[in-house]
């Protein structure tokens, strides 16, 4: 990779552009943050993260620099970004800080859905199921497992 490539790849993996929504989500409860909607390169460091914690910082870098292919400073400053938004923390090691998600996987993927469900359908799961099936885009095994999930809901 250029120079040129690897310094514009380095800032979008930096999440230079963040967003206020994500840091207006930021809110802490108990120690840990809750509907918090992740920046891509914190989804994917969050996903090494819940995949195996701890991990050090040259683990990380390790796991990331082949894809997305982010430098060793790339993985340091995302880190430090992420333990200042309460998304991570670390604990000091022998050796190295091993770095822990503050937040599950669960979590972030419900905050993710609602953000999703109010941007495109103003909240409605019952506008999306009908796309989704308008669109002949469910299986009827998916059919079927959304009924029993629903069954279950009552």
């Amino acid at each position: 990779m250029g120079l040129k490539n690897e310094r514009k790849h380095n800032a979008e993996a930096a999440g230079i552009a963040e967003s206020a929504e994500s840091a207006e989500n930021a809110s802490r409860k108990h120690g840990e943050a809750v509907g918090v909607i992740l920046q891509q390169s914190e989804w994917i460091i969050c996903e090494k993260l819940w995949e195996k914690a701890p991990r050090t910082i040259m683990q990380l870098y390790h796991a990331l620099k082949e894809v997305p292919g982010w430098s060793k400073s790339t993985v340091n400053t995302l880190l430090s970004r992420m333990v200042e938004k309460g998304l991570i923390y670390y604990e000091e090691g022998e050796k190295a800080r091993q770095y822990y998600p503050r937040i599950k996987r669960e979590d972030a993927a419900l905050a993710e859905t609602e953000s999703l469900l109010k941007k495109l359908y103003k909240g409605s799961v019952g506008m999306m199921m009908s796309t989704l099936l308008q669109k002949n885009a469910l299986s009827e095994e998916e059919i079927q497992e959304l009924y029993e999930i629903l069954e279950r809901g009552r």
